[in-house]
């Protein structure tokens, strides 16, 4: 039978975790308020879990608050149970991440096993979820990429985590994200530690990964399978599975597929769709491989949902019917010329002697009239958006590379100009529609980011003279910011992944995130710079070049060093309320 591993004991235990998330725990409470443990002086008792009581305690060496998690009795006098105890301990000391709760200590007193570790002020994930629903796109994208890190840096030492859910995701009122409760966790360098024979299941139900369920093996892609289950229920407001028993809750996991997020939140991004599904794979090979993958598509999803002035909003449902309103004025004067000979025999009838006083007929003339006007008024706009073209082109670089940008609709400022390019223009009129923000407004400060944006359409469409020729203009542009001449690096460097100059890449980037005299800072550029190593890492080298397996080596450790630039320049992020 598919899950016979999961014994009568396991099965009672997570039932209850199933229902509205009960604490498992069967166990007789106790509190050890007022105790002394070595040198942590217990509080107050402050949660429980399936292993062990989680108390406030005070350091008295350092004068600071910890938490003191306590491993229940029950579980003392099964040496596996206390095995893993110790693992979680030693596992998570490996680790120094602001992301992941830090392990202070290891002891025993009294026959009572404890963990000292970094007390969190705020509450967890499951309890912040209870109370608000689903989240805001801004503090659920910071919660991704935050949680992502942190179960990056846990697989970049051999960790997995195995029990990713919400309760285990602290948030701080400042809207950093603590991953806590490594207690399930395993070693994958380690092979003396066998504490959870093969066949056993652990986890918690609600979030458990396909080969968790049925007691397989498994690698860091289960515990992002886990955090694909706890970014469902945080976008949508629920998980993507429920069933009144553990056997068929995993059942779910192992055989059916999570309803698209969009059926339930119509206003999550498809991207943002597409990236959870992906997470949530049944077949490890199918889900992103690593944390720093999948924190390359959130990066670009990030990228595409700035905020937007509240101003703005009602201008986008609009824009269709405008840009159709100024196309159907702006027709060719071969066109006008066409109309002109229409109109001809009806104003030669209206001129005449006999039939100028009809009541039709002046209807006609009053009709012809405002065609006439209307013609004139084109001639007069086309006139002026010459002008515009004219003066555009002597203040700002690379309009020749998009010459359509005058065809775009002209908002009102320089912002809205940027917002319409990023959420109303088609994918086939991108590039003309970042070049309209600078084609219009060439001494905003919303130039360059449009630039920025550019030179990623430009780079995503392969189109490596185009990303030249913006690199050269820039460059030459007198009116560039240090912010511009770092684009044309980043431009360069692209033009390097084009051509396959995988060792072009290497140093370029190099020279770029090492460079101390002019760090760079900017979350678009670095973003820009992580999509291009990310390519360069999935592109074939040119035939003579250094061997394939050092280049990937290097570039994987220059995605990672770029990814925590990014979420440097990142944070901290939101505060919660």
């Amino acid at each position: 039978m598919l899950f016979r591993s999961m014994n009568a004991e396991q099965e009672r235990s997570k039932t209850e975790e199933t229902k509205h998330w009960v604490d498992p725990s069967a166990s007789a409470p106790r509190d050890l308020t007022g105790r002394v443990l070595g040198d942590f002086e217990i509080e107050r008792l402050i949660g429980r879990g399936g292993m062990g009581e989680v108390y406030l305690a005070k350091q008295k060496s350092l004068n600071r608050h910890v938490a003191v998690k306590v491993l229940l009795p029950e579980w003392v006098s099964r040496p596996a149970y206390l095995s893993r105890f110790g693992i979680e301990a030693t596992a998570v000391a490996k680790l120094n991440h602001a992301n992941i709760v830090q392990v202070y200590t290891l002891g025993c007193e009294d026959g009572i096993h404890f963990i000292a570790m970094e007390y969190v002020q705020g509450t967890n994930l499951r309890e912040y979820l209870l109370k608000k629903g689903s989240l805001d796109l801004p503090l659920a994208l910071s919660i991704m990429r935050q949680a992502g890190n942190a179960i990056g840096a846990a697989g970049e030492v051999g960790l997995i985590h195995r029990d990713v859910k919400p309760e285990n995701l602290l948030l701080t009122r400042k809207g950093r994200i603590k991953v806590a409760d490594f207690g399930l966790c395993r070693d994958m360098e380690s092979d003396t530690h066998h504490v959870t024979q093969h066949g056993t299941t652990m986890g918690t139900p609600l979030y458990m990964s396909p080969e968790q369920a049925q007691g397989h093996a498994m690698d860091t892609r289960s515990d992002l399978y886990s955090l694909g289950v706890t970014f469902y229920h945080m976008l949508v407001g629920e998980p993507p599975f429920r069933a009144e028993s553990t056997l068929a809750l995993a059942m779910k996991h192992v055989r059916e597929q999570p309803a698209s997020m969009r059926v339930r939140r119509p206003e999550i991004p498809v991207e943002l769709d597409r990236l959870v599904l992906k997470l949530m794979a049944k077949k490890p090979e199918d889900r992103y491989q690593s944390a720093a993958e999948m924190l390359v598509d959130l990066a670009k999803i990030r990228a595409l949902l700035q905020p937007v002035p509240s101003a703005f909003l009602p201008e986008v449902s609009g824009i269709t019917t405008i840009r159709e309103a100024e196309e159907a004025e702006t027709q060719p004067s071969a066109a006008a010329s066409k109309i002109s000979a229409l109109l001809r025999a009806p104003l030669d009838l209206a001129m005449r002697e006999e039939t100028w006083f009809r009541p039709r007929v002046l209807v006609l003339i009053g009709g012809v009239g405002l065609i006439v006007g209307g013609l004139f008024g084109w001639q007069s706009r086309e006139r002026e958006r010459a002008a515009v073209r004219k003066e555009a082109a002597a203040l700002a670089p690379g309009l020749m590379i998009g010459p359509r940008w005058s065809s775009i609709p002209r908002m009102d400022g320089s912002e809205m100009q940027y917002r319409h390019a990023q959420l109303a223009a088609a994918p086939e009129e991108l590039a003309a529609a970042w070049l309209a923000v600078p084609g219009y407004y060439p001494k905003s400060e919303w130039t360059s980011p449009a630039y920025l944006q550019l030179g990623r359409v430009l780079y995503r469409e392969r189109d490596g003279d185009r990303v030249a020729a913006l690199a050269r203009e820039i460059n030459g542009w007198g009116g560039r910011q240090t912010r511009d001449e770092e684009l044309v690096e980043v431009l360069e460097t692209a033009g390097f992944v084009l051509r396959r100059d995988l060792d072009g890449v290497i140093e370029r980037i190099n020279q770029i995130v090492t460079r101390m005299d002019r760090p760079v800072y900017d979350p678009g550029l670095i973003a820009f710079c992580v999509e291009i190593v990310t390519d360069a890492l999935e592109a074939e080298p040119q035939p003579g070049a250094t061997g394939q397996a050092g280049i990937r080596a290097s570039l994987s450790k220059i995605q990672m060093r770029l990814l925590k630039l990014l979420d440097r320049a990142w944070s901290p992020d939101l505060a919660v309320r």
